[in-house]
């Protein structure tokens, strides 16, 4: 049976009377309880409401998710992202081993790992269709509209729900999101999927309602006060401008936009090399760079950079070089990369696979009959829906934004990126079981333009690097 007579059995019921979900539906329950999972990671009621504090909320919501999905059918795993962050997460303790730092420190890191591949995991093989995505940019959304409110009331209120207080007039929310850089983080992610949403529904008060939250969540990034947060933002105004109006008009807004950036935030004139905060990220980079130049293989360890240096590294992309060496950097740099790539594919029409010419020989032989090669007719390239390309173009800027964030910040295992590439993947799956000519992504396929990209990208790092040494 070939590939698209398999769509289409898993699509269509094969008796009249018998109930066959689509194939983008698979899953059903452990959707269900992602959706309280991810709820659950967000809002973390386990952490100030006390009918449940300390309770193992998220997970135990986790678990059962992951347990539904294993007796679920028709799993959905057609991607090299599966692969790849299973090989990262197994490096990574060994690296760890190989630091001498001991097994039992190696398998503490291997265990802090598997719920960020179980939140990808189920995120990429269950949230296929339309609506389930939905769902999921709804969840991105509330929980950035929580934390903008919440830190709305620390500002005005001196104190936040959760018993939380702003640093130094930054707002923050609780555990894994009680710095403000994290909060920045989870908002600027949000904003490309609130306006997909804002586009997508037409009655008047959801509009309202998307309108709303859109205004809070980037008042939320304002009163965050991080640099990388409103850099970000400017990245995902950028991209979008310069693929909405070309790279003239960009420029000729972005003289215009940048001095209103810096009204939104207040740091973001201190940013030189000089000043203190900026000159210790460019030595802790440095150091990261030394790491890597007496351990190329296997860095310094997993999570084993403060052990080397006084302060983390401030940048996730020089942080993994540290701790993984080359090896874990190509990994997770083409875990994050491939992702960003899917949805840069589905921007595009797809040209559908023609037969090759020695096909047409041997059938015409087969018949017994030798023609002239007919000129092929003008081949059409097939239009993925506007839908999935719309919510492939949001997705698209949410990599912007974090890949932009995160230059600034480590957070090269945050649960941001893994809600994130979970969605990309899981898009990417379903809009290939809604539009057949789409073929899958395969990575080996690929290899070496990936090597190639990771590469250079150290090699760009490390001129960065010496730049702003030179100057400071």
């Amino acid at each position: 049976m070939d590939s698209e007579s398999m769509h289409s059995s898993n699509r269509f019921p094969t008796h009249p009377h018998q109930k066959t979900l689509p194939k983008d539906q698979t899953a059903t329950a452990a959707f269900f309880f992602l959706v309280i999972y991810i709820a659950i990671v967000f809002i973390r009621p386990q952490g100030f409401v006390p009918a449940v504090l300390h309770w193992p909320l998220v997970p135990v919501s986790l678990i059962v998710s992951f347990l539904l999905w294993t007796v679920s059918k028709n799993k959905v795993l057609d991607a090299p992202q599966f692969v790849l962050l299973a090989l990262l997460f197994l490096f990574a303790p060994l690296t760890v081993a190989a630091a001498g730092a001991g097994m039992s420190l190696a398998l503490d890191s291997l265990i802090e790992l598997v719920p960020l591949y179980l939140t990808f995991l189920l995120i990429a093989s269950t949230a296929l269709s339309h609506k389930r995505m939905h769902t999921m940019m709804w969840l991105v959304l509330g929980g950035a509209v929580l934390m903008s409110l919440h830190g709305i009331q620390q500002i005005y209120s001196g104190i936040g729900w959760t018993g939380e207080t702003a640093e130094g007039g930054r707002i923050r929310y609780i555990d894994i999101f009680n710095d403000p850089n994290d909060v920045g983080l989870s908002l600027v992610v949000a904003v490309p999927m609130t306006a997909y949403l804002l586009h997508y529904y037409k009655r008047p008060l959801v509009k309202i309602l998307l309108l709303f939250c859109l205004g809070v969540i980037l008042y939320g990034i304002k009163l965050t006060d991080s640099r990388g947060t409103i850099l970000a933002l400017g990245a995902i105004l950028g991209m979008y401008s310069w693929r909405k109006f070309g790279i003239f008009k960009t420029l000729i807004i972005g003289v215009i936009a940048v001095p209103l950036l810096f009204l939104a935030n207040t740091r973001l004139d201190t940013i030189s090399p000089g000043e203190e905060s900026a000159y210790g990220r460019i030595d802790a980079w440095y150091e990261g760079i030394h790491m890597l130049l007496n351990s190329p293989v296997t860095g310094v360890g997993s999570r084993l950079f403060v052990e080397h240096h006084s302060r983390t590294a401030h940048n996730s992309y020089i942080l993994v070089l540290a701790e993984l060496g080359i090896p874990g950097y190509f990994l997770w740099f083409s875990f994050f990369g491939t992702c960003f790539m899917m949805m840069y594919i589905l921007q595009k029409k797809i040209k559908p696979k023609k037969p090759p010419a020695w096909q047409f020989l041997v059938d015409e032989r087969l018949r017994g009959t030798i023609k002239p090669l007919p000129s092929p007719p003008p081949q059409e390239k097939s239009q993925v829906d506007p839908q999935d390309q719309a919510i492939a173009r949001a997705l698209l800027l949410s990599f912007v934004g974090f890949a932009t964030a995160v230059f600034f910040l480590s957070r090269s295992y945050s649960m941001q990126l893994f809600i994130l590439c979970g969605m990309a993947v899981a898009h990417f799956q379903g809009t290939r079981l809604r539009t057949p000519d789409i073929p899958a992504y395969r990575f080996w396929e690929h290899f070496w333009f990936w090597a190639f990209l990771s590469g250079g990208s150290v090699i760009i790092l490390y001129i960065i690097v010496t730049i702003l040494l030179s100057i400071i």
